[in-house]
């Protein structure tokens, strides 16, 4: 409990996710960053896993994750109620839903079908402004983190782990696309040698310039007296897994706010069944610039 003594913000994290109670997952210290927004959903789907990953990501890709299921689409009664207000608005075209996304990425809506969680990241805060630039040409983001080079481990907004440490990431963006715009951004890409992207459409048609077993850790901590901690990882088999859930959002989180033939409805669907779901990560964490790739758009 916090008596308001103490700036929520300021609370040390010991992982960039909260560690879950459940005595089993005591060592889990590494997870895919898709799931970053949803992490009820990620427990949920990882529950009937033997062991969970301690150090390093490694045999975990061979870890089966459980089927989606109605649980979960499941909100709280105030979170719904809030969607229905923020996001179950008239649809025209698809200019109105790039409006949606960026008013979530500037902060002025607090929920999102693609999050469980109230607001934005406090992280996230550093980039709003390029998220917002970006969804507006067209790139609906879902998940994103700043680059960090070597911030103090008690920052407000990226730091974790236990004092005296420092923190690193890669920069990272997650959206959705039209067809047209990742021919143009794969394209655009090969300008940015220190890019590295997968995308997926709902069918499973995959596009990428890595292999499907290259698994890339995009936050780490050095910590006294401890060995690097990586917790977070960009791993293609997750990323498939976790495409399905992303992509039945589009009818089950928000499509259905809508009575059934409304014409928004219709829209959103359109969207879901047309468009490719992208992972885009920045390797170069100390000059990189993972914004400038969408400039020309």
């Amino acid at each position: 409990m916090n008596l308001g003594l103490i700036e929520e913000t300021k609370i040390s994290r010991s992982l960039p996710w909260r560690r879950p109670t459940n005595v089993f997952r005591v060592k889990e210290d590494v997870r895919p960053i898709f799931w970053a927004n949803r992490p009820k959903s990620y427990i949920s789907r990882t529950i009937g896993w033997d062991q969970y990953p301690h150090g390093r990501w490694g045999d975990s890709r061979n870890a089966s994750y459980g089927a989606l299921s109605d649980y979960q689409f499941m909100r709280p009664r105030a979170r719904d109620k809030k969607l229905h207000q923020e996001w179950a608005v008239p649809l025209k075209n698809i200019d109105e839903i790039h409006e949606i996304f960026k008013k979530y990425c500037l902060g002025n809506l607090r929920s999102s079908p693609w999050s469980e969680l109230d607001g934005l990241q406090p992280e996230t805060k550093i980039i709003n402004e390029q998220l917002g630039s970006i969804n507006l040409k067209g790139f609906l983001t879902v998940n994103s983190q700043p680059a960090v080079n070597g911030a103090k481990s008690d920052s407000p907004s990226v730091g974790w782990g236990g004092p005296g440490g420092y923190v690193y990431q890669k920069a990272y963006v997650e959206f959705f696309c039209s067809r047209e715009k990742l021919n143009a951004l794969v394209e655009k890409c090969k300008a940015f040698p220190s890019l590295t992207y997968m995308a997926v459409n709902k069918e499973g048609s995959w596009i990428s310039n890595i292999s499907q077993t290259d698994v890339n850790a995009v936050t780490w901590g050095v910590f006294p007296a401890k060995e690097i901690i990586q917790p977070t990882v960009v791993d293609p088999s997750s990323f498939m897994v976790w495409k399905d859930e992303a992509f039945e959002i589009w009818s089950r989180g928000w499509a259905q706010l809508y009575p059934e033939g409304d014409p928004s409805r219709k829209l959103l669907e359109e969207v879901q069944g047309s468009y490719f779901l992208v992972s885009l990560v920045d390797n170069d964490y100390i000059h990189g610039d993972l914004f400038a790739v969408f400039k020309d758009f």
